[in-house]
């Protein structure tokens, strides 16, 4: 069984970047920097099922949870595939 600590540290990482490029992104660009789409990719894709009307703080803690899980999972799926090969 794979650990979690690793998983847990790059999703903890991905929330942390993401909320800086949406803080720099949102107070200091007029238009969006490059990068900021693929690194907030899973909080947009957990965005995408709400309405434009939804008020900021709820967006906030969507796009916070989304950042989380997605960048947990690509931290497992990585931590997996990187247990597999070490095994060979």
């Amino acid at each position: 069984m794979p650990k979690i600590k690793p998983s847990l540290l790059t999703a903890v990482a991905g929330v942390v970047i993401g909320l800086i490029a949406f803080i720099v992104n949102y107070n200091f660009i007029e238009s969006t920097f490059p990068g900021y789409h693929v690194i907030t990719l899973p909080a947009r894709f957990a965005l995408s099922f709400f309405s434009e009307e939804t008020a900021f703080l709820p967006k906030m803690v969507i796009f916070i949870l989304g950042q989380f899980v997605g960048y947990f999972t690509l931290g497992n799926i990585l931590n997996r595939i990187f247990l597999a090969m070490k095994r060979k």
